[in-house]
């Protein structure tokens, strides 16, 4: 190169996107929107070791041993589009405060997976299919297919009471971010216990009655996914459609 000729970029910090790719942000600030959810949410007993391999050591697992999961399609969002998501989780407690430390995340969309994963830490992949249907017999499917043909949680429930929005708990959910080494340690470049508090309000029907919907489910999952704490008997089933605001979250410790 002749003397004299190199040049500088000109994407300087103070032309950087809040996000990557820092020349074109794949998604824009937060706070993010989501209009006419769907959900089932399942609350069951799990087995204690199980939930002990996936806590992190910072964290006090509750008893009874409480696992969930939610399963749910977003029919609009201004995070990833209209994506399909579970996620599951077990109840417990950091420095005497509740939480839903969350192990597990599928999405239907790449950039939900991207957002969840870069701002708050949650370990998304990618699923093939997430799917709420409302059988001949009333009852709501739910089912999460990983790949092609590989159903990896499938919940049936009856939708047998409607109930006032009131019987939903506002839980923050907790979730361990990890960011690697780029050059190759063994210890992480970051590694943060994060939470972030979801809010829904249940949609209202013409009758002025909330969309929410408690009942008896079955919840059948395999193994092989990461969506895969034991099952040992569910305790809580509930459907709703819902609007939400997701927020930025909060760091409960650096390591």
């Amino acid at each position: 190169m002749a003397e004299g000729s190199a040049k500088p970029g000109r994407l300087g910090p103070d032309r950087w996107g809040t996000t990557m790719p820092a020349h074109k942000a794949s998604y824009a600030r937060g706070p993010w929107f989501y209009r006419d959810t769907e959900a089932i949410m399942l609350t069951y007993m799990t087995d204690e070791d199980a939930a002990l391999d996936i806590l992190p050591s910072d964290m006090e697992l509750v008893t009874p041993v409480t696992a969930f999961m939610v399963i749910e399609f977003n029919h609009f969002s201004t995070s990833g589009g209209p994506y399909g998501e579970v996620y599951t989780g077990v109840l417990a407690t950091f420095e005497g405060t509740m939480y839903g430390y969350t192990n597990a995340v599928y999405v239907t969309t790449e950039n939900a997976l991207t957002l969840g994963r870069e701002v708050w830490g949650f370990g998304k992949k990618m699923a093939h299919r997430i799917e709420l249907t409302q059988l001949g017999t009333g009852e709501i499917e739910a089912v999460v297919e990983v790949n092609p043909g590989n159903v990896v949680a499938r919940a049936i429930m009856r939708p047998e009471k409607n109930e006032p929005a009131s019987v939903m708990e506002d839980l923050p959910l907790a979730v361990l971010k990890v960011i690697p080494d780029v050059a190759g340690g063994e210890k992480p470049a970051l590694a943060q216990l994060n939470s972030v508090l979801f809010k829904g309000v249940p949609h209202k029907g013409p009758d002025g009655k909330d969309e929410l919907f408690s009942g008896t489910a079955s919840l059948v999952v395999d193994t092989v996914s990461d969506v895969n704490l034991p099952v040992h008997q569910v305790v809580d089933a509930k459907y709703f459609r819902m609007t939400a605001d997701l927020p930025y979250g909060k760091v409960l410790k650096t390591y």
